[in-house]
């Protein structure tokens, strides 16, 4: 299963007219961090520079690959994509301490591990201590019960977390 940063910098490509509109610069999650809602293709303009998103819902293929979307105008300004203030940045993941509902630390996040549909399937981990989950490397989605926030850290059952196998990433 792809991780979110093997996006980062595969073409976004029109199928209308072949044209690449830019290269995937973020990817952006939804506030229960369930699916891919928009890859940011950077910023334009020198004065008023202003960042450019494609919402998921106009991406025919995010492959692993190339990313195809059915035209060149799919590309918005965030203000132009409902729900976009509350998008979560991939980058934004990155670190981000996960804790036993007992608040135990148990691992960071290094990155977001995907299905092909763009389907958040789980976590890959950085930094934790000896045990299964270091063996393993990854945490399951369905084994964290709260998300957290930029100032507070996710939370797992550390039982499920163990004992859910998210398969092959």
């Amino acid at each position: 299963m792809p991780r979110a940063k093997e996006h980062l910098n595969k073409p976004v490509i029109s199928t209308s007219d072949g044209k690449m509109l830019g290269k995937v610069k973020e990817v952006y999650f939804d506030p229960k961090l369930t699916k891919v809602t928009a890859v940011s293709l950077g910023s334009s303009g020198l004065l008023r520079r202003k960042t450019m998103l494609i919402d998921r819902s106009q991406v025919q293929l995010c492959g692993i690959d190339t990313w195809l979307v059915s035209s060149g105008d799919v590309v918005a300004s965030p203000e132009n994509i409902f729900g976009a203030r509350e998008f979560i940045a991939a980058s934004e993941l990155r670190g981000r301490e996960i804790v036993s509902e007992g608040g135990t630390s148990i691992a960071t996040v290094d990155d977001v591990i995907l299905d092909g549909d763009c389907n958040v399937r789980g976590f890959t981990l950085g930094k934790t201590p000896p045990g299964p989950l270091a063996d393993r490397k990854a945490i399951a989605l369905s084994a964290i019960t709260s998300t957290g926030s930029k100032t507070v850290p996710m939370t797992t059952i550390l039982t499920l977390a163990e004992l859910t196998d998210i398969g092959t990433y």
